[in-house]
């Protein structure tokens, strides 16, 4: 059976004693940072928060309004609101943090079965963050920018709170992973809601669970495109939801403007796979209006994960 596991944190008593609690060992490394890279600076990436409950951070998760949190499906099953809390800052080491925002609602996604694909959902605050405006990444959604962000070797920015070591978490960090067509560990994902980024000690790990992948676009503007899903041991890669093939029902399902593009959430509108696009049905030609053929080509550095 391949492996398939969460990256949540339930305990610094259970991270302690590296078995973790959902069946992921983490590796033997104190020098790895969210495996692989560093801490964030003091106030850097506001809008990566962390999942409370009973005083610990157990996962991360996006603010992308100042009362809608993202994250993970597994990080929402099993959970009331009147038990988890929203945290804010830069972290502290153990992750004995509680959240100072309250919760109304925090929902996973009803598709989600624990196995591929659907693995999201969202948490509605009692009270609005109160964190600057130039805090919130937009989600990624328009069709240019998602084929220029999510081609295979592009660098994806993880963000989050979980384990950066064999026993160490809670404190922000982040690190760049390449995009990648297949893991190491040969998991499999669904393609058209997921994404497979890292390895070669470039990975998120336990507790960044739900936290969010970042994307760069040759402009300057950065833009939030993935939930830290799953992945086998910790520097091998993972997988993460891709935000945009489920923001829909998020926008939906909780009531609130997530202040994507007018008619993004139409049927019509919406880019449900638009980094490949559909091969036209066969006709037959017309003599008198031929049309030149469209380049079809690709490789390994360019193809566009869905």
């Amino acid at each position: 059976m391949r492996r398939n596991v969460a990256r949540t944190l339930l305990s610094f008593a259970v991270i302690a004693s590296v078995s973790m609690a959902c069946g992921k060992t983490a590796q033997q490394n104190s020098e790895s940072k969210i495996y692989g890279g560093t801490k964030v600076p003091v106030g850097g990436w506001q809008s990566t928060v962390g999942l409370s409950q009973s005083g610990s951070l157990y996962c991360s998760g996006t603010a992308i309004t100042p009362t809608v949190i993202i994250s993970a499906g597994h990080c929402a099953q099993g959970f009331t609101a009147s038990t988890v809390t929203v945290y804010t800052g830069d972290g502290k080491d153990g992750g004995t943090v509680k959240g100072q925002y309250a919760v109304s609602k925090i929902v996973a996604n009803p598709k989600y079965d624990g196995s591929d694909g659907n693995d999201i959902s969202y948490v509605v605050l009692k009270t609005p963050l109160t964190l600057p405006k130039s805090a919130y990444i937009p989600v990624l959604t328009d069709p240019a920018e998602i084929k220029e962000i999510l081609s295979v070797g592009n660098k994806a920015h993880l963000v989050g709170f979980g384990l950066r070591s064999a026993s160490a978490y809670g404190v922000k960090f982040e690190v760049d992973a390449p995009i990648v067509k297949s893991l190491s560990s040969s998991m499999t994902y669904d393609a058209a809601t997921e994404i497979a980024i890292g390895g070669n000690g470039k990975d998120s790990c336990n507790g960044d669970s739900g936290g969010p992948v970042y994307g760069q676009l040759k402009s300057g503007a950065w833009r939030v495109y993935g939930i830290t899903s799953r992945g086998g041991s910790c520097g091998t890669g993972g997988i993460y939801g891709l935000m945009y093939a489920n923001i829909c029902w998020v926008q939906e399902d909780s009531g609130q403007d997530l202040g994507l593009p007018a008619g993004y959430c139409n049927a019509s509108t919406k880019p449900v796979e638009p980094t490949t696009p559909a091969p036209s049905a066969p006709t037959t030609p017309v003599p008198s209006a031929p049309t030149a053929p469209g380049d079809t080509s690709s490789d390994d550095n360019g193809d566009i994960w869905n």
